[in-house]
């Protein structure tokens, strides 16, 4: 996903930038929501009702407070603090190898500039991965394939895989066979969902495997264009998808676009939230998965489940 809000993450999110903008089109658009209870004032109950509701645990680029972001050693920290599910994301190298990064330029995370799809698997495993990680200290980390995190997730949790776009916005040439061949081939198409914010992405992988479920990701610019004619229009036009469930940041999920997407029978989760109190109502208001770059507070903030899963 396009943001890591965390203190620990590497330096400078990727994507959205400046949400004010979107977030005043909502309040335009949206009945006012009640107010959010503060990490310090969930009653009783609320944590009661709030734990008793199946959420599931997702870790924002494997923990990307706890380690560098999409490595591996972010995958198994997400997978020692109890996640259900590990979000990542897939780019494709010059040469057709699936690697795990979120940008699609090197220079945020990396110790090299260029783009990853300019670059072989080969060069690109080379770099250091971990060169901009700001968090606990952590050896030197290299891109992963999608292969050695389906290898280190399988049977331990599920994936959330979000299929990324080169910098100017066009997709890599067959980067959804390749991701779904990947899934297929590690028996893992039940055990996985595939995001993006490019929704002919999500319907080349749907013509392509129907078991597996796809997420469409809302952005700021959706919002800003379709928000304008209400919640009833964006859930209209998520259903018209056919994805399986629509993953909303957090600023922007209030209760009536909630409502709105669960009328069309759609699965409803929310990233990326950082703070116990926030997990607990997003829990309440019944999401079904809540991504987190702390694994850790969200394991604590909502109570243990059996299993991996999946929205």
């Amino acid at each position: 996903m396009r943001r890591a809000s965390s203190r620990t993450r590497a330096r400078g999110p990727a994507g959205t930038g400046g949400t004010a903008a979107c977030v005043a089109v909502l309040l335009l658009i949206l009945p006012a929501a009640p107010a959010a209870a503060d990490s310090g004032s969930v009653s009783t109950q609320g944590s009661a009702a709030a734990e008793a509701h199946r959420v599931i645990r997702v870790a924002h680029r494997g923990g990307a407070a706890l380690a560098p972001e999409n490595t591996l050693a972010a995958f198994r920290a997400g997978l020692e603090q109890g996640a259900d599910a590990l979000e990542l994301d897939v780019h494709l190298s010059r040469d057709g190898e699936l690697v795990v990064i979120h940008d699609a330029a090197l220079a945020r995370t990396t110790n090299a500039a260029g783009e990853v799809g300019e670059m072989t698997f080969a060069e690109l495993r080379r770099l250091d991965a971990s060169a901009r990680f700001f968090g606990p200290p952590v050896e030197r980390q290299l891109i992963p394939t999608l292969q050695e995190v389906v290898d280190l997730a399988k049977g331990r949790a599920s994936l959330q895989i979000e299929i990324k776009l080169r910098s100017d916005g066009s997709r890599y040439p067959g980067i959804e066979p390749r991701v779904v061949e990947t899934l297929r081939q590690s028996g893992m198409v039940d055990d996985a969902v595939i995001l993006s914010f490019d929704f002919p992405t999500l319907t080349s992988v749907k013509a392509l495997e129907q078991r597996l479920r796809t997420c469409a990701l809302i952005s700021r610019a959706y919002l800003q264009k379709v928000g304008k004619r209400g919640p009833a229009a964006v859930a209209e036009e998520m259903a018209a998808l056919g994805v399986t469930s629509v993953g909303v940041e957090k600023t922007w999920l209030l209760e009536p676009l909630y409502r709105q997407l669960r009328s069309r029978g759609l699965g409803v989760g929310v990233w990326t939230v950082d703070d116990s109190g926030e997990m607990r109502r997003f829990a309440l208001m019944g999401v079904d998965f809540i991504t987190s770059n702390r694994p850790d507070l969200l394991r604590h903030a909502l109570v243990a489940s059996d299993g991996p899963g999946s929205p």
